[in-house]
């Protein structure tokens, strides 16, 4: 399916998030009794994707904004 639905999005010039991906099964114990993420592999991988997914909006949003994918810490570009 989402094969599918990145043809179609490029078919129609709409913006990707094609980097990082992201593919997590559900571990339980990757998880605590709080439903936090414990396993700190995970956890840093869920916060650079954050990173970036918040980074790719804002370039969508606006042109003319700051980071690159595959910066550091794309949010706080130069």
């Amino acid at each position: 399916m989402q094969s599918s639905m990145r043809s179609v999005l490029s078919f129609l010039d709409a913006p990707q998030l094609n980097s990082p991906e992201g593919y997590i099964a559900f571990k339980p114990e990757i998880f605590d009794a709080e439903s936090t993420v414990s396993d700190s592999g995970t956890a840093d991988f869920l916060g650079h994707y954050m990173s970036e997914f918040s980074a790719f909006v804002a370039r969508v949003l606006d042109a003319s904004a700051e980071g690159r994918i595959g910066d550091a810490d794309p949010v706080e570009a130069p």
